[in-house]
């Protein structure tokens, strides 16, 4: 019993959709720099971690003449809590979700070692992964704040396209790249959303947003598995959670524009 909900909760912490729905929660109701930051993190994590077990052979094929070598693979549910729930620690900088955050990447390494076979270094090397990808999504922010912003639209279009041909294996991640880049520089830029105070408006612009998720997933089932599909299927879920359903809410009047008429009258 305990070990099959070892086994559940690993897969949870392994889904793409469980990590999707907290940032389209995120970015649509609490902070959108802090949303959109995380769906780069999940991308860039994901993508790194399926281009790794591409590009390097596989324990089973590495052998060197001195012996048997195995390869050093990090788990991806590890490398991806580390990667996500690190992040939030100085986002929060608070100690009880500091304590949360910890227990869960020890959990998900506890899982990986006792229950997926995994060995320490495979763990090591992880949470190392993950600790990167943070540290790149930090020193971009850097960069980003005094760059210009065509200079800006221009890169996330090149980065995404430039991963897809790298792999085209990680087409959904490249594509998320691509729709939540493109879609959080035209929403900074035109759309410029603004939470409502009011927590019914922000259920309700939740709900649609989660129903039009799962209407976007649904019409994956009706596309032929190609790589082009799949990767501008993911961009329209980057564009829905960054710009398509802040749109539809403002629209709906369930948030308001900075700087709109109605707003400054408030």
């Amino acid at each position: 019993m305990f070990m099959d909900w070892m086994a559940n909760t690993a897969a949870l912490l392994m889904n793409d959709w469980f990590y999707l729905t907290i940032i389209a929660l995120v970015f649509w109701t609490i902070d959108k720099n802090i949303g959109f930051n995380l769906l780069v993190i999940f991308s860039l994590t994901v993508y790194i971690n399926g281009f790794l077990q591409f590009a390097v052979p596989s324990a089973e094929t590495s052998e060197l003449s001195s012996g048997s070598f195995e390869f050093v693979f990090p788990p991806k549910e590890v490398q991806l809590a580390s990667a996500f729930w690190g992040f939030l620690i100085p986002e929060i900088s608070d100690r009880r979700y500091t304590a949360l955050a910890c227990s869960i990447i020890f959990f998900a390494s506890f899982i990986s070692i006792f229950h997926g076979g995994r060995s320490i270094q495979d763990i090591v090397v992880a949470l190392l992964l993950g600790i990167f990808v943070v540290y790149i999504v930090y020193r971009s922010m850097d960069w980003i704040g005094s760059v210009p912003e065509p200079i800006i639209f221009s890169f996330s279009l090149v980065l995404p396209s430039s991963l897809l041909l790298l792999f085209p294996e990680g087409a959904h991640y490249a594509g998320l790249l691509l729709g939540g880049g493109v879609g959080y520089s035209f929403e900074l830029i035109k759309n410029r959303m603004l939470f409502s105070k009011n927590l019914w408006k922000k259920a309700a612009a939740a709900i649609a947003g989660l129903v039009g998720l799962l209407f976007i997933v649904y019409l994956e089932s009706l596309l032929s598995q190609t790589t082009l599909l799949q990767f501008l299927h993911a961009a329209f879920i980057g564009l829905w959670i960054t710009l398509l359903l802040p749109m539809l809410s403002i629209k709906l009047r369930l948030c308001e524009r900075a700087g709109s008429i109605r707003n400054n009258n408030l």
